[in-house]
């Protein structure tokens, strides 16, 4: 199995902000767990399983990056952001809607979701940007122009790998 980043696409997906700020604690409870979990792993839910199938398809087993736009932030700019970026490693099929792996994958803050997920999408190296890339760099896999500065990611995409970052 090649584990260099696929440079053919990534994803874009809209989370909630604060999901984001505990999937950061889910990894470190992983990395102080007995024994420790490494490479630790966060995992989201998502009905969106034609998007993840089609880039599982598309990846051929290489990790892919992925951008994140941090949905219900205190803080929105006019001209919308991506603020976040992890790895993404495969995704996995619910068990009554419900994430079939360690609990320790899952941020705090989902608990409170309600458990109708079709897929869970799992990533590493989550991290927030240094600095936010506009989401006007991104565009669809497969169109020919670019997202607009004022769009709103209403679920995952695929998009072109920016070639500004």
């Amino acid at each position: 199995m090649d584990t260099s980043i696929t440079r053919a696409f990534a994803i874009l997906a809209p989370v909630p902000e604060n999901h984001l700020i505990t999937g950061l604690d889910a990894i470190a409870q992983q990395l102080d767990a007995d024994p420790p979990q490494t490479p630790p792993v966060v995992a989201y839910g998502s009905d969106a399983f034609e998007v993840f199938g089609k880039a599982d398809q598309l990846r051929q087993q290489a990790p892919v990056q992925m951008y994140f736009y941090a949905s219900h932030a205190k803080e929105q700019p006019l001209n919308h952001q991506v603020t976040w970026r992890a790895t993404y490693i495969g995704h996995v099929h619910s068990r009554r809607g419900r994430y079939p792996g360690s609990a320790l994958h899952r941020p705090a803050s989902t608990q409170n979701d309600t458990p109708t997920w079709a897929i869970f999408w799992r990533a590493q190296d989550l991290q927030k940007l240094d600095t936010p890339l506009p989401i006007a760099y991104f565009r669809p896999l497969e169109k020919k122009t670019n997202l607009t500065a004022r769009f709103i990611p209403e679920g995952p995409m695929l998009v072109a790998l920016p070639s500004r970052v």
